[in-house]
């Protein structure tokens, strides 16, 4: 069975995963297979319920085998109680790049989550003082930018989901080495988008070369990642201000993956994590020009303030 390194472990699966680079197979800590037959009710409780899309919600249940993602648009995963095994239950109508989305994302946040991580919806990369990670909604740019410190050098660590240990000192553990970008960020970064896969507009590049270890990375910084309109009186500079501390833990919470979906019972365990990441760790709020010829300058700002690339 394929083996794959992410979020610092190994997980085996019988679907293909392009988005994480296969590794040689060794004891998993996570295993994902599927199953073609029908889910069965389990009864339990409803913990909490997540708007993807439109219409598309993802709904998390605890039941007495573990706990149970139903995603509208993919169907349902099953996470076993000790949180090591997940079973997706076939549909024929599903989009595989939605179940491996879901998979990678959703499902094993939920995992993250119930071992104690705070799983962030972030992009990362490592600079010379350590991981730096942009949050933000979708279509913010995050993985944009990410990807434009990439290309002058720094180190990268994970898009779309960033596990943060609340550890002291607080540390992420690598995520998954790939983003999808749009393709004219790609041509002004100079990046070859031959080597990327067409998806839904982006192209998903990979960056099995630099894919990142298993050992966990200190982490320096966040920035709330607020981008400027190309009009905007920012211009072309790029500026960051310290939040306080009220704002940083909002911030952070707001940002954490899969936090409607965890319900209202989670909220405790979010705010405590986070008080205990916001001791050591800045939160800054990041004014970036909106414009992709100013991409790579905004990068070379952001890594003067992290002592370059090392």
């Amino acid at each position: 069975m394929p083996c794959y390194p992410v979020y610092g472990a190994l997980l085996e699966s019988t679907m293909t995963l392009p988005e994480l680079v296969e590794t040689t197979p060794a004891p998993a800590h996570w295993s994902f297979r599927t199953d073609t037959g029908a889910p069965g009710t389990r009864p339990g409780v409803e913990l909490g319920a997540d708007l993807i899309y439109g219409e598309c919600h993802a709904r998390l249940s605890r039941h007495d085998a573990g706990h149970r993602i139903s995603v509208d648009d993919t169907g349902v995963f099953d996470l076993s109680e000790d949180r090591r095994r997940v079973v997706w239950y076939h549909r024929a109508d599903a989009w595989p790049e939605f179940v491996r989305a879901h998979l990678l994302n959703r499902v094993l946040g939920t995992a993250l989550f119930l071992d104690g991580l705070l799983p962030l919806h972030a992009s990362a990369v490592t600079t010379a003082e350590g991981t730096i990670a942009f949050l933000a909604p979708k279509g913010f740019g995050k993985s944009t930018l990410a990807l434009a410190l990439h290309s002058l050098g720094a180190g990268f660590v994970s898009d779309d989901t960033l596990p943060v240990d609340p550890t002291d000192p607080v540390v992420v553990r690598p995520g998954i080495p790939s983003a999808r970008v749009r393709e004219d960020a790609l041509h002004v970064l100079g990046v070859a988008p031959g080597a990327a896969t067409e998806r839904d507009g982006k192209r998903l590049l990979s960056f099995a070369a630099a894919a990142r270890g298993a050992e966990p990375l200190r982490l320096r910084a966040l920035y709330l990642l607020d981008p400027a309109a190309a009009s905007d009186e920012v211009g072309p500079h790029v500026e960051r201000r310290p939040l306080s501390p009220a704002l940083s833990a909002i911030s952070v919470i707001a940002h954490v993956k899969i936090g409607r979906m965890l319900g209202p019972q989670a909220a405790q365990p979010m705010l405590e994590r986070a008080a205990q990441v916001l001791r050591s760790v800045p939160v800054f709020s990041l004014r970036v020009p909106r414009a992709l010829d100013l991409l790579r300058p905004t990068a070379e700002r952001i890594l003067s303030w992290h002592g370059g690339t090392g």
